[in-house]
């Protein structure tokens, strides 16, 4: 009889990671973003992930509005999804890994979006499938990229206004300032220099001597 072979441990992680892989559903990615931002203000960016099971990529009845990424994010497992952001300020509402693990379950991911300066602002979003209870990534997604187009607000370039007047003042320095100082200061000196600080009355002539 054949000797049975003997498979090292690295060899059974691997088995088990592809059949780990193989077991997993199909997903989709769907997110809701603005699409234009004013200076200051705040807004909401919603991540949704919802398992369609094994039967291939497709689309999801997520809420209307969002917009669909197009790849394909394994579920029926642990699904992390993470928010770069360039340009605006992304604070995370919600937990990054969420259990997206059986057919029509949704995971739901928000963050708190601040726009700072006009221009068009980035949020890039990656969603990773984790093996089960490990941080071993099963499949990461491509980057999807988000832009949204910032404005300024009348308020934004009056603060502009005076940030950019203190910094001058501050490029200027106290040199500049003491010796505009120091100019007042002889200007005036040279004034009192002009001017008698005793002025003497003015005297009359004297009146003609009278004849005897």
């Amino acid at each position: 009889m054949p000797r049975p072979v003997h498979q090292s441990g690295q060899e059974l992680f691997k088995v088990d990671l592809l059949s780990d892989v193989s077991a997993l559903d199909s997903g989709v990615l769907g997110y809701q973003a603005p699409v234009t931002m004013q200076t200051g203000a705040q807004a909401t960016l919603i991540v949704e992930v919802t398992d369609i099971g094994q039967g291939g990529p497709g689309t999801a009845p997520l809420p209307s509005g969002f917009v669909y990424a197009r790849q394909d994010v394994p579920t029926g497992a642990i699904v992390g999804v993470q928010a770069s952001c360039q340009d605006v300020t992304c604070d995370t509402d919600t937990s990054e890994r969420q259990p997206v693990l059986t057919s029509a379950m949704t995971g739901t991911w928000s963050w708190t979006i601040s726009a700072r300066s006009p221009g068009t602002a980035h949020m890039v979003l990656v969603a990773t499938t984790y093996d089960q209870n490990t941080d071993i990534p099963l499949h990461v997604t491509a980057p999807i990229d988000i832009a949204i187009t910032v404005t300024a607000t009348p308020g934004y370039w009056v603060s502009e206004a005076g940030d950019w007047t203190t910094a001058v003042l501050g490029f200027i320095g106290f040199g500049a300032i003491a010796s505009a100082a120091q100019w007042l200061w002889r200007h005036r000196r040279k004034q009192k220099k002009g001017t008698p600080s005793d002025p003497k009355e003015p005297v009359e002539p004297p009146e003609p001597a009278k004849s005897p």
